[in-house]
């Protein structure tokens, strides 16, 4: 079962932020340790309306998460404009508790700069999955043929579904370009592959067109007048 959670309740917030910290401990948004993560990542992104989570269930036990935005260009600039006191208090609260966070610091402060160099992107409403993983109790074989549910598949699914609900038609993924199993994930289920460099490292787009043949021909046909459109 896939549930949103919600950022008032301490329970999801924990679950998620523990999720991503064991299955991503080496992404952008946990290098800046797990106060950040919790409070900001998966507190105030999500109060804010800047992203959306999602835990996946499988028998009342969390097994795997997704985090996503339709504002993939701009929620990380809109997120430190509106917080930049809060940010900067929750960075030097986390590195005096952990100094080991000193470079990781250091290397988020690039990618977020990195971001501003996006706008040739395009403009928001833009789709991403920022983060997303599943325990690999539940990605064996076994547990497929047992349920017949691939559970990073319904991740994915449901953070495309909602983004077509709200009116996006393109959702991306980066992903580091040594990332062999996610790039294979992305893969088998159709996404469009584009080399891409994020604050100088190799990284790559994956592409994923929302809207199908159907939904554009229903698009162009409301943008016509009325007489035409019959």
């Amino acid at each position: 079962m896939i549930r949103e959670i919600d950022p008032a309740n301490r329970g999801d917030v924990a679950a998620i932020s523990g999720l991503h910290l064991r299955l991503l401990g080496h992404g952008p948004m946990a290098r800046l340790g797990e106060m950040f993560l919790r409070r900001f990542c998966y507190g105030v992104l999500l109060r804010d309306d800047l992203m959306r989570a999602a835990l996946f269930e499988v028998d009342g036990r969390q097994a795997g998460f997704v985090a996503y935005t339709s504002g993939s260009i701009t929620f990380h600039r809109e997120a430190v404009r509106r917080h930049w006191a809060y940010v900067a208090w929750l960075i030097a609260l986390s590195m005096v508790h952990d100094p080991r966070l000193v470079a990781r610091v250091l290397k988020a402060v690039r990618l977020m700069f990195s971001r501003r160099a996006e706008l040739d992107l395009g403009r928001d409403p833009l789709g991403e999955v920022l983060a997303i993983g599943v325990l690999p109790e539940y990605l064996t074989p076994q547990f497929v043929r047992r349920t017949g549910v691939r559970i990073g598949d319904e991740l994915v699914a449901h953070a495309a579904a909602y983004l077509r609900r709200t009116g996006v038609d393109r959702m991306r993924m980066v992903v580091e370009a040594h990332n062999k199993p996610a790039l294979l994930f992305y893969h088998r289920l159709g996404g469009r592959f584009e080399p891409y460099e994020h604050a100088g490292e190799p990284m790559v787009h994956v592409w994923f067109d929302l809207q199908g043949p159907a939904d554009r021909a229903a698009e162009a046909e409301a943008s016509l007048p009325c007489n035409a459109a019959r």
